[in-house]
C-alpha cells in the first residue's frame, strides 16, 4: 500500500506544478532593457536631423506640425540629453496629454510622451515635462 502512495502524491505534485505554470500571467509584455536612457539614445541616429516635429494634445486631439528648424534644433537640444529612469511598475496605460512624434523627410523616427519612450513607461521627471509644455504652449500659442 506505500508503494502505491508515493506515485500518487508525485502525480498530485506534478499536477500542482502544472497548475501553477497555467496560472502564470503571460499576456503582460516585459520590456526587454529597463536601464535608464535619453531621448537623443533612444532616437535611431542623430536627434538633431529631426526635421519635422509632430504634436497632439492628449486632451483635445488637436494637432501642430512644426517645421522650422531653428525652433527644432533649439528645443531637442534642450530634451535629447535628459535622463529617464525607467519605472518599476511596467503596467500599460492609458490616456496622456502630450504625443510627439519626429520625423525625418517622411520617416517616423521616433513617437513618445513624457513618461514613455519604445513601449517602456518612465518615472515622471519634472524637467523633461516642463520643457515639453512650455514647447507645446509656444507651438498651440495657450497654456496647458
Amino acid at each position: 500500500m506505500k508503494l502505491m502512495l508515493k506515485p500518487a502524491w508525485l502525480c498530485l505534485a506534478f499536477l500542482f506544478l502544472i497548475g501553477l505554470t497555467a496560472c502564470r500571467d503571460n499576456d503582460k509584455p516585459t520590456p526587454v532593457d529597463l536601464n535608464p536612457i535619453t531621448l537623443a539614445q533612444a532616437y535611431p541616429g542623430d536627434i538633431l536631423k529631426t526635421d519635422r516635429i509632430e504634436l497632439l494634445d492628449g486632451s483635445t486631439g488637436e494637432t501642430r506640425t512644426v517645421e522650422d528648424p531653428a525652433a527644432i534644433r533649439e528645443w531637442l537640444t534642450a530634451i535629447k540629453n535628459i535622463r529617464l529612469i525607467p519605472d518599476d511598475n511596467q503596467e500599460g496605460r492609458a490616456g496622456y496629454r502630450f504625443g510627439i512624434q519626429l520625423f525625418q523627410g517622411e520617416e517616423l523616427k521616433l513617437g513618445f510622451i513624457p513618461n514613455s519612450v519604445q513601449n517602456v513607461y518612465y518615472e515622471s521627471n519634472e524637467e523633461l515635462e516642463t520643457k515639453v509644455q512650455a514647447f507645446f504652449e509656444t507651438q498651440f500659442g495657450r497654456k496647458f
